[in-house]
């Protein structure tokens, strides 16, 4: 039992974050309307946590002009994105045509899938609770759409500079997207939690 206490409080130890941080909450209702263009899109500070994205696009009323949302982000070094979660959505009542891209770099080709690191037409599922929750991450690793066969595209994504792009392209549709990004688990700590766990047996065996 000693052991296994041990065993929990270091792994608490090495989990247990420096300092809370305050994660991106971007809506566009507050804090103005995303960009719509791919050279120029919105820059946001991504940090560790749940970093939320909400906003509007496509047509208003089906025949308004037609807006995209764009916006870049970094992952810093020692960190990845390890989720990208379809929180809400009001699909269009004449269906749902929404897709998403990904592309490395500070702008992104709209016109030119095939440089995209990932594209696809995302799907509305529902969990449990009846909310949507739909996981965007998936979608991008299996596209659906005119991306390029030579895919660089992985999860976790790593550190670096990318931008997204989202789009419906009949009705005006409002959404919730989370961007999920957590710290590198650092050699030494898995190491170290290893070696307790491999204590932790060979005590139990004793």
């Amino acid at each position: 039992m000693k052991v296994r206490r041990l065993f929990l409080v270091l792994l608490a130890a090495v989990t247990l974050p420096l300092g809370e941080v305050k994660a991106l909450n971007w809506n566009e209702f507050n804090d103005g309307d995303l960009s719509g263009a791919g050279a120029f899109p919105t820059l946001l500070t991504f940090t560790e946590g749940s970093n939320l994205i909400e906003g509007t696009m496509g047509r208003l009323n089906g025949t308004g002009p037609l807006d995209a949302d764009v916006w870049s982000f970094t992952i810093a070094a020692g960190y990845y994105l390890t989720g990208i979660n379809l929180v809400s959505y009001s699909a269009p009542s004449s269906g749902i045509d929404s897709f998403m891209a990904i592309q490395t770099g500070t702008s992104i080709d709209m016109s030119d899938p095939s440089v995209h690191l990932s594209n696809g037409l995302w799907t509305e599922a529902f969990d449990g609770f009846g909310n949507t929750h739909t996981d965007l991450m998936n979608i991008l690793l299996t596209p659906e759409f005119g991306s390029s066969p030579f895919e660089t595209f992985t999860s976790p994504l790593g550190a670096g500079t990318y931008t997204f792009w989202v789009q419906e392209v009949s009705d005006q549709v409002s959404y919730r997207i989370d961007f999920e990004v957590a710290p590198v688990p650092e050699p030494g700590s898995l190491v170290f939690l290893g070696l307790a766990g491999v204590l932790a047996l060979r005590r139990r065996r004793w």
